[in-house]
């Protein structure tokens, strides 16, 4: 029987799921595999989705529940659409009648569905929308677009607004997620705006595709040139190498070349970058100031008043900019429940844990248990990281491996911190990516400078809580570091960490005597191989006093605890976990 959700048109056999996984044949007839159950509910800014000119600052229910209909390489939510039976010990039940009253008693505007493909969950969805409506709320979603034609008119009336998830203009960019064509999405995102739901788009932007970016941008104004036109520079999560990472600088670039088609453009997973405010588009003043707020979201911090300009222009806003901000009341929402996931995952790769079903079982258990709420806290320091690394252990059967792994990095941390107890602490400051956003000090990378013989300056700074936001030139210039560490997946090349400090009045001896580092290809962040990250750390602070050769300890390391030699270009990457994957007819021959 064919699914008549998505334009896959899965031909599901009796009994058989669909490619997704998420759909089955019984009795003769199409069912959810998941129906009425959802990973997340919870209250946030509308920013999160994201949405830029659709009620700012607006509080929505955000939903979500497990699956895609694509295989992305490289996708940040791959623990959602892969890892979905892992994550069913997590499942709220939830009637329509439940996530409507939640919306109410938390004070929302509406529900917004988002982080995992809402196609797969379409009949969940379709019934939440039609009385969701019916109760006043607004509803809306963030999706890739193929949906059947059918489907989609099914949902059309009871949506208000939808973010499509481009991956590209192309076929061949569509045929590397798993499906034949861009066709349907294009038809779909037309018949969206020509009926009149508030539609944005978010266009994946990866190294050396600008021409995909530029034929988007130009189908998107042919539509209309008001239509907000997110692009998202492409991050390496999961099985994506670095190559395919373009800087910030190359993505401001063809920002701005975009910028003659479409009228407001705005660059994301890019701390720091002007391109993610809302400005006039004829005399340049910002309407809307927004910060970094993590992959694919920000938070507005600043707005004119109605969102209009000094000069009379009024921002292109649907609804109204809400006047507060608006904090997360649960854990299981955004991405912090799948960076936790990753790190578990990350921790089960060093115990030399491959097995799907494991991995899942072990993920259930630290859901059901708790585990996973104390996680950040735990990583972030070195003495309870060998404690969390003991408990998965111990879950799997991998004591063996957590004590070799203990014995490992313990015997590089006790040397680097014996040594450096009697040196010199020069003032070192961390950014987060961008010159002036500030590492918190509470992160792995802010304790390891300390451990490897730092001063950390981070420390001295009185700034906003929220991540993303600019320190001022002055709080910069006092800190004066004498070395600049930067940081983060998001992390600017060295030379223009230089040329912006230089342009923009930041002065320090570090700047002056070029003593501004990358840790890559290491890291020190909460991944098992931080310990790499403060061996070259120690180096970089104390270079009087260490000299770790980095390439023989990482080469060690990844053959001893991941089975494969150290590759400069994939230091991050993992492979995924899938038990008999459904074929693809559509991947291009190798």
């Amino acid at each position: 029987m064919k699914c008549s959700i998505c334009e896959r048109t899965c031909d599901i056999q009796e009994g058989g799921f669909g490619g997704c996984g998420m759909y089955a044949n019984i009795d003769g007839g199409i069912r959810e595999r998941y129906p009425d159950r959802y990973l997340a509910a919870v209250d946030t800014a509308i920013e999160s989705m994201p949405m830029v000119h659709y009620h700012p600052r607006g509080k929505f229910l955000q939903i979500c529940t497990v699956g895609c209909n694509f295989a992305c390489k490289g996708c940040v939510s791959e623990m959602l659409t892969d890892h979905y039976c892992a994550l069913e010990g997590s499942f709220q039940d939830m009637t329509p009648d439940a996530v409507i009253a939640k919306a109410f008693r938390n004070d929302c505007m509406g529900v917004m569905f988002c982080f995992n493909e809402p196609t797969v969950s379409f009949f969940t969805f379709l019934s939440l929308a039609k009385m969701a409506k019916a109760a006043g709320l607004l509803v809306g979603c963030s999706t890739n677009g193929y949906m059947t034609q059918f489907a989609l008119e099914e949902l059309l009336p009871f949506l208000d607004f939808v973010n499509i998830g481009l991956k590209g203009a192309s076929d061949a960019v569509y045929r590397s997620c798993g499906v034949p064509s861009a066709a349907p999405v294009w038809r779909n995102l037309a018949l969206l705006y020509e009926r009149g739901v508030h539609v944005e788009v978010s266009v994946m932007f990866r190294k050396f595709e600008e021409e995909e970016l530029r034929t988007a941008a130009a189908r998107i104004a042919a539509l209309a040139a008001d239509i907000p036109f997110q692009v998202m520079r492409f991050m390496p999560f999961g099985d994506a190498g670095l190559n395919m990472e373009p800087s910030v600088r190359e993505a401001e670039d063809i920002c701005s070349q975009l910028r003659d088609q479409l009228r407001h453009v705005y660059l994301f997973n890019s701390p720091g970058t002007e391109d993610l405010h809302s400005r006039c588009p004829d005399c340049g003043v910002k309407i809307l100031e927004r910060g970094f707020f993590g992959p694919m979201c920000s938070n507005l911090f600043s707005a004119r008043p109605e969102a209009r300009c000094e000069c009379g222009y009024q921002l292109p806003i649907r609804g109204t900019v809400h006047a507060s901000s608006v904090r997360e009341s649960g854990y299981f929402g955004g991405y912090r429940t799948i960076s936790s996931l990753n790190m578990i995952r990350a921790i089960l790769e060093v115990l030399g844990v491959s097995d799907k079903a494991l991995t899942d079982e072990v993920l259930v258990r630290a859901i059901k248990d708790g585990f996973i709420k104390e996680l950040y806290a735990r990583v972030n320091q070195t003495d309870a990281y060998f404690d969390t690394v003991d408990y998965f252990a111990a879950r799997t059967g991998r004591q063996d491996r957590g004590r070799a792994y203990r014995a490992y990095v313990l015997s590089r941390l006790t040397l680097i911190r014996e040594q450096a107890d009697h040196l010199s602490r020069p003032a070192v400051y961390c950014t987060l990516g961008h010159p002036r956003i500030a590492m918190f000090e509470d992160k792995l990378e802010s304790r390891l400078i300390e451990i490897a013989g730092g001063r950390l300056t981070n420390s001295i700074l009185e700034r906003d809580d929220r991540p993303g936001i600019l320190i001022s030139r002055e709080q910069f210039n006092r800190m004066a570091p004498e070395i600049m560490i930067v940081s983060g997946y998001a992390a600017w090349p060295v030379d223009d960490v230089i040329d912006y400090c230089a342009r923009n009045g930041l002065a320090a001896p570090a700047l002056d005597a070029r003593r501004v580092f990358h840790l890559h290809p290491y890291r020190a962040s909460t991944n098992p191989d931080w310990i790499l990250g403060l061996m070259r750390l120690a180096n970089i602070i104390h270079p009087e006093t260490f000299s770790f050769d980095l390439d023989r300890e990482a080469d060690a390391f990844y053959r001893e605890f991941y089975g494969r030699p150290f590759d400069h270009d994939a230091y991050g990457t993992y492979p995924r976990l899938r038990i008999n994957p459904p074929a693809n007819p559509f991947a291009p021959a190798h």
